[in-house]
């Protein structure tokens, strides 16, 4: 049976041994991970003064929002405060930097039912992230920026963990995401990029951990889980990003796969965590296959309009 791990004792391989098996962790004693939820904190409250963060969404439109977010987000994501607090979150874990690699931190909004839920604010459905070309060996780290509650969290249905789902991951492929993101911040009424998620699914028992503000809770990409719909009336504002572990590639250790159908991989987006530098080419495609020619193998960093990295460029 799944478990709940609170800090738990052991080096960073018996964690990750909790983690593949299907169980949950939070850490709740990483400087690191203080240190990046209250600068998440100060830009938010930056960006919507003199308002509440958390309840800004009353007066500012979702068209507006939209905007707003699809401004900042990137100048988060790509911050060097935001990518050093990230990699020493992981050190303070830990993990290996070696053999460890990180992607960017993606900040998350959840607002309330009936304002802004899609695109840049899209409110997930049940899913695996390995429905999104995630590795076996991807580890996500998601820590709340304010205070969570059970009305605006995630939850989780560990039981699924290596039961198979009904689902339509078959629809997706990551490099064609890729493409797709460029336009996610217009997104504002309707859902246009693919989102795969579970089809006529309920859990018989969900379970919703609320990690405190300063904590971080670990799952694999292969945990099935869920946005719960907004009905707190405030704002709910998370970071989330992922590792993985080249030397548990080269292993063979890692989560489950069990109903994936989607083409494509995530793995060119993490780099080295000692030297930022990402998998070597020849190693990604001996390990995951030829890409198509015309494929976007990574979003671009830049400002959309820039050269988009593409397979040869």
């Amino acid at each position: 049976m799944a478990g709940i791990h609170l800090d738990p004792a052991g080096d960073w391989r018996s964690i990750s041994d909790l983690l593949y098996s299907g169980d949950l962790v939070v850490l709740s004693n990483l400087p690191a991970v203080s240190e990046f939820a209250t600068f998440a904190q100060e830009q938010l409250t930056e960006l919507f003064f003199p308002q509440d963060p958390l309840l800004a969404y009353k007066t500012i439109a979702p068209e507006a929002m939209a905007k707003l977010l699809g401004e900042w987000k990137p100048r988060f994501i790509h911050h060097p405060v935001s990518k050093r607090l990230v990699r020493e979150i992981i050190v303070q874990a830990g993990a290996d930097p070696d053999s460890t690699h990180f992607d960017v931190p993606k900040p998350r909004t959840s607002f309330p039912v009936g304002h802004l839920t899609t695109g840049i604010a899209f409110a997930f459905p049940w899913h695996r992230d390995s429905w999104y070309a995630a590795p076996p060996q991807q580890i996500n780290w998601w820590l709340p920026i304010f205070p969570v509650e059970v009305r605006n969290a995630m939850e989780f249905d560990l039981a699924a963990y290596q039961t198979e789902v009904p689902n339509d991951s078959e629809r997706f492929d990551y490099y064609e995401l890729n493409k797709a993101r460029i336009h996610t911040a217009s997104q504002i009424n309707k859902e246009v990029q693919v989102r795969p998620g579970a089809t006529d699914y309920t859990p018989k028992v969900p379970i919703t951990v609320l990690p405190p503000v300063g904590s971080v809770l670990l799952f694999t990409g292969a945990q099935l889980h869920a946005s719960i719909p907004n009905t707190s009336g405030i704002a709910r504002f998370s970071v989330d990003f992922r590792t993985v572990c080249s030397r548990d590639i080269d292993e063979g250790r890692g989560a489950p796969l069990v109903d994936v159908r989607c083409t494509g991989s995530a793995i060119r987006d993490f780099r080295k965590v000692a030297t930022g530098e990402p998998f070597d080419e020849c190693w990604v495609r001996r390990n995951y296959g030829e890409p198509p020619d015309d494929a976007m193998l990574v979003f671009p960093e830049t400002k959309i309009g820039e050269k988009n990295r593409r397979l040869g460029s």
